[in-house]
């Protein structure tokens, strides 16, 4: 059972330091769930908004020094299909390998994720069939199915990101301390 889950969305600077830091702890064999939350919940791009530049001016330096430099956007995707295609990869154990390469493209590559294209190139990219990530894009049971829990999670407060759930339900920022977050993990 996992006893930490992380929300995050792509296009949030907060939520590449978040993941980049729970990433080391899953990694370190501890229960950590990551879970994709479209943040925007819209079916179209937005230019970038000055929360997302003001996001990024206070998260830049931080995911610079956990490995990940962080370049300035051109729109704020709508990014449910990445979390289609997330959810693909993590049924395969490629959900790290997911993460981070659609961070990497949406950071420093400027790719638009709401692309189905885009999101099966950087699906094999990250290891996944091409052609299943196609699949999972189509899946419009899937899609209706993750908007739908993405609606009962903002009915439990979870709105914005990055968000981490501690087992029994609890909500907290995951800006705590390493040490903080590898006792929450159990560890």
């Amino acid at each position: 059972m996992a006893l930490l889950t992380l929300y995050f969305d792509y296009p949030s600077a907060a939520s590449v330091v978040a993941v980049l830091r729970l990433q080391r702890l899953a990694d370190d064999g501890l229960p950590v769930v990551f879970e994709g939350f479209d943040t925007l919940g819209l079916d179209t791009s937005l230019p970038v908004t000055l929360d997302q530049y003001e996001d990024l001016e206070r998260n830049g330096a931080r995911a610079a020094e956990l490995g990940m430099p962080l370049r300035r956007p051109s729109r704020r995707p709508p990014t449910i299909g990445a979390h289609l295609v997330g959810a693909l990869a993590t049924e395969t154990g490629l959900g790290a390998s997911w993460r981070t390469t659609c961070l990497r493209a949406y950071w420093t590559e400027d790719a638009d994720l709401s692309e189905a294209e885009v999101l099966s190139a950087l699906g094999e990219r990250a290891g996944l069939d091409p052609d299943a990530c196609r699949t999972a894009l189509e899946d419009r049971r899937a899609r209706l199915r993750l908007r739908q829990r993405m609606v009962a999670l903002r009915g439990r407060g979870i709105g914005g990101v990055p968000v981490l759930e501690v087992a029994g339900g609890t909500l907290l920022s995951p800006d705590v301390p390493d040490a903080d977050l590898r006792a929450l993990a159990g560890s």
